[in-house]
């Protein structure tokens, strides 16, 4: 909702991706503060209000990507608050978290602080005290977190076969070999470890310890604990054990999800085959981009179909779902665009099929965008690098090119000083 008490669904959709900042997260169900808190941050960023239960507002976090959030600290709702301020610390440690309410209260200030609130906002005061509190914060929070804000895209497979987990591995690759960005592979797909297997390497660290490490990671913990392939893609798998997911929550992997962003340029997640629709319902919702693996087969189709149904019950439409028909053969008389059409998807492409040069790259220990860059699957998934922005010829902004014009102006600055320096001697 925002702050004038209107749904404001679609908000929620267009804040998702956005540069942390421009949007401020404030948990009220009063009409009254989150009026005055919008007018009190006026061109600071947009207010987006979330007044339902813990667990909504806990996904808007991820879904938004807010700059701030703020907590409504009342009498009758400090205790609620506190324990929401406590969950929100836990999950998305380093984001700025600021109670609003009366500083006539002391204890309510007190509860609020306690309760992890790096501030407090009196409604009460004049309004450029709030100015200065949200400026102060993210300043501090500018010179703490990495300024990456990375994408996420979902690859999902209704059916075991498909070709999403050969997809997501390609797609990995590829993107790392255009863009020299970072890259993570977050291998969740079924069977077990898949991915792993595709990028031949055997990583220790998993998924489930990436959740319980949450408050570890920094560039330094990335660098030493994720397993990296050869060609530079970060590798995160499931657990060998697959009950160890039922040890962390939705909103859990979701905070693990938006803490990654910092350190990677992409996460391309692999989903195909897994079972747990709530869990993957969540993911999907929180990612920039969602592509559907499926082949031609009848029986694909459906379970494609089931599955969009089954999202869709759990309030996950993506108007932006890109279809993907794997091992696509004109002679089958299956159409892409009908089989698009079929799932309601709004854009299609085919993947060939490859399967001999794909199972001999494998059989080298290598991934085919690698091994072969030439080759058609390999140009068809970079029709899908396209789609996210790197193109052809062109590294990313915020891969390895821009990290170096970040560094120019300061390289120059010293080269000069060092000319003058020896001129003068």
């Amino acid at each position: 909702m925002m702050a004038d008490g209107k749904d404001d669904s679609a908000g929620h959709a267009d804040a998702a991706g956005q540069t942390p900042g421009n949007y401020f997260l404030f948990n009220s169900m009063q009409v009254e503060p989150r009026q005055w808190l919008a007018d009190a941050l006026g061109s600071l960023g947009r207010l987006v209000v979330e007044g339902g239960p813990q667990a909504a507002f806990l996904e808007q976090v991820g879904a938004v990507n807010p700059g701030m959030v703020f907590l409504h600290f009342t009498r009758d709702r400090a205790e609620a608050s506190s324990r929401l301020a406590e969950q929100v610390a836990r999950l998305y440690p380093g984001l700025p978290l600021v109670a609003v309410g009366d500083a006539g209260e002391p204890e309510i200030m007190l509860a609020a602080l306690r309760a992890g609130a790096r501030d407090f906002v009196d409604m009460r005061a004049s309004p450029a005290g709030a100015i200065e509190i949200v400026r102060r914060l993210l300043a501090v929070r500018g010179q703490a977190e990495p300024a990456r804000r990375g994408k996420v895209v979902a690859v999902l497979g209704a059916r075991v076969g498909v070709g999403s987990t050969t997809l997501a591995t390609n797609l990995a690759a590829a993107v790392r070999r255009r863009s020299h960005g970072d890259v993570l592979l977050m291998d969740l797909g079924l069977p077990v470890r898949d991915g792993s297997l595709y990028m031949n390497i055997s990583p220790g660290f998993h998924f489930v310890e990436g959740v319980r490490n949450l408050r570890r990671f920094d560039q330094v913990f990335v660098q030493t604990a994720l397993a990296r392939h050869g060609n530079g893609v970060v590798v995160l798998p499931l657990p060998a054990t697959l009950a160890e997911l039922r040890d962390i929550s939705f909103m859990e992997a979701l905070g693990l999800l938006n803490r990654l962003r910092a350190f990677f340029d992409l996460q391309v997640v692999d989903l195909g085959g897994f079972s747990n629709v709530e869990f993957m319902a969540h993911l999907v919702k929180a990612a920039d981009m969602v592509v559907m693996v499926v082949d031609q087969s009848v029986g694909a189709i459906v379970s494609a179909a089931e599955l969009l149904q089954e999202l869709k019950k759990r309030e996950v439409e993506r108007d932006d779902l890109h279809l993907l028909v794997s091992r696509f053969d004109a002679r089958l008389g299956v159409d892409a665009q009908q089989i698009a059409q079929r799932l309601e998807a709004p854009s299609v492409g085919t993947l060939p099929d490859r399967r001999e040069p794909l199972v001999l790259a494998l059989n080298r220990g290598a991934v085919l965008a690698d091994d072969s860059p030439a080759d058609p699957y390999v140009r068809a998934v970079g029709q899908l690098v396209d789609r996210l922005g790197y193109r052809a010829g062109t590294a990313s902004e915020t891969g390895l090119l821009g990290r170096v014009k970040e560094k120019l102006p300061e390289a120059l600055r010293a080269m000069r000083a060092l000319r003058a320096e020896r001129a003068g001697n």
